[in-house]
Parts: structure tokens; C-alpha cells; sequence
């Protein structure tokens, strides 16, 4: 009933703007929602786990996960600090832990620590792919457990748990423009009469790819150039950032793709599939 009391009460308060801070309004609501993960999601890193689906359906996992977790999640994080606040005023750490247990209790804190753990899964996971990818003699299980370890050691610092939220921003800043060229070289492309995976038609093998795709290259080297100066060293906050990162990146790809081809740099290759089957069937009738 306490607790129920301090909730009402809070309803018809204003935050204060703590010195040193910039004032965190609905449109940094709205985005930072939006924006937050855009590694995992536009950024494709959930391809890393739906890879193994069975058919396209289960996407929507993803969708749902991302409006439960953080429509819900992030409302009811907002109400636990609300009363941390109005419990202790001087207390005004972010650190999910006490918050959760000032609120819960010892059940309070299991939930984090289970919440925490299904939210590092799927990164623990798709990071240690590329570890993997890196010392291929590496097991996955080993590469999962080292990055793992890694994480850990490095939640211990408050110095980088502290910057998470600018961190998940960066991240996702450095991410989502090949985010956008995936989703661009998979359902414009056909469209637009361009032809997709550039790099992967040109394999040598099953493989081995010879051809880079330098539309792809330049449109992420270019993004970053613009995006991360914005959103690390000018007033422009990081939230807003990635929306000049995604409109940039699909203008560019397009662009570029359709300039190399008009120029002849880009000279696509026909039915690589059926190529390439009959160079393994020559190679076998001649061994």
C-alpha cells in the first residue's frame, strides 16, 4: 500500500534536471526506444538465431520480444526509479540491482539476474560466432564461454556499465548501415532491376568470394564519417543520430549501386548457381 501511495503521488510531479544533464524529453523517449538496439534488430545481428527458423513466421518472436521488453520493461524500470527517488532523493544511482530489490525484494533481484542472462543470450551467442569466425579451429561452445568471461569481467567496471545506453547507440549507429544494405540488396534490389549478393555471386567455390561490393563499402565507410562525428562531438544528441545514419545509408547504397552499374565498373553475373554446378561437374568427370 506504501508503495501504491508513492506511485500516485509521483503522478503529478516533474523531473528535475540534474546538473550536468541535458533534459530528456518525450522525443528522447520516443527515439531512444526506437534507436536503442538497432544492432540487434536493423542492424541484423537477430539473423545470427533466425537463421535456424524453420520459416519466415517466426520473425514476429523478434517483434514481440522487442514490444514487451521494451514498452513494458522500460515503463515499469521508469516507476521503480520514480520510487527509489521518492524513497531516498539522494539515491539517484540507475543500477538495476537495488532498485529491484528496494521494490521486490530478494525475488526482485532473481529477476534480473534472469533477465539479464535472456537478454545477453542471444549476444553471448552470435559473438561468439565471430569469434569463431576469427580462430575457426575454435568450438562454439569455447568462443561463447570466453566472450562470455569477457563480459563479464568487463560489467564489473561502473565506468562502462554507466555508458551502456550511449554504447547501445554507437553500436547501433556502426551497425544498421549494413542492416540497410541487407534489407535494400534483398527487397529493392529485385525491384529496381539490380541484382542481389553481388559479392556472393562472384564466389570461387562455395565459398570463397573475389569481388568486393564497393557500393556496400563506401556506403558504411561514408555513414560513419557523417553519423558518429554527429553523435559523439556535437549538441546533437545520440538518440537522433541514427536517423540521418538510416536515411543516409539508403540513399547511398542505391545510388552508388545504380552509378556503378550505368558506368560498367559493376558487370553482374547470370545464373552463378547453375555456373557453378557445372564447373564442379567438369571438375569431377576430369578427375
Amino acid at each position: 500500500m506504501h508503495l501504491t501511495n508513492v506511485y500516485v503521488n509521483l503522478s503529478h510531479q516533474q523531473g528535475v534536471v540534474q546538473e550536468g544533464q541535458s533534459k530528456f524529453g518525450m522525443a528522447h523517449c520516443i527515439f531512444f526506444s526506437w534507436f536503442v538496439d538497432l544492432q540487434l534488430h536493423l542492424g541484423q545481428n537477430d539473423l545470427s538465431l533466425l537463421r535456424f527458423a524453420k520459416n519466415e513466421k517466426i520473425g514476429w518472436t523478434s517483434a514481440g520480444g522487442m514490444y514487451i521488453g521494451h514498452y513494458f520493461a522500460w515503463i515499469t524500470a521508469a516507476c521503480m526509479y520514480a520510487v527509489q527517488l521518492k524513497l531516498y532523493p539522494d539515491r539517484t544511482s540507475v543500477a538495476p540491482g537495488p532498485i529491484a530489490h528496494l521494490v521486490g525484494g530478494y525475488f526482485g533481484l532473481v529477476i534480473i539476474v534472469i533477465a539479464g542472462w535472456s537478454t545477453a543470450n542471444p549476444i553471448l551467442y552470435s559473438s561468439g560466432l565471430a569469434l569463431q569466425h576469427i580462430f575457426p579451429q575454435m568450438k562454439a561452445w569455447l568462443s561463447t564461454v570466453i566472450v562470455g568471461l569477457v563480459a563479464t569481467a568487463a560489467s564489473c567496471f561502473p565506468a562502462l556499465t554507466n555508458g551502456i545506453m550511449v554504447f547501445l547507440t554507437v553500436a547501433g549507429i556502426i551497425f544498421c548501415p549494413m542492416g540497410v544494405i541487407v534489407f535494400s540488396d534483398t527487397f529493392l534490389f529485385p525491384r529496381l532491376g539490380l541484382q542481389s549478393e553481388l559479392s556472393f555471386n562472384y564466389r570461387q567455390g562455395e565459398d570463397k568470394c573475389v569481388k568486393v561490393n564497393w557500393p556496400a563499402a563506401w556506403t558504411w565507410l561514408s555513414a560513419e564519417v557523417i553519423s558518429l562525428p554527429l553523435a559523439l562531438f556535437t549538441p546533437v544528441s545520440s538518440y537522433f543520430a541514427p536517423i540521418i545514419t538510416l536515411s543516409y545509408s539508403w540513399i547511398a547504397y542505391v545510388g552508388m549501386t545504380k552509378v556503378w552499374v550505368n558506368k560498367g565498373w559493376i558487370s553482374y553475373v547470370e545464373n552463378r548457381d547453375e555456373t557453378i554446378s557445372v564447373e564442379n561437374k567438369n571438375t569431377e568427370e576430369g578427375s
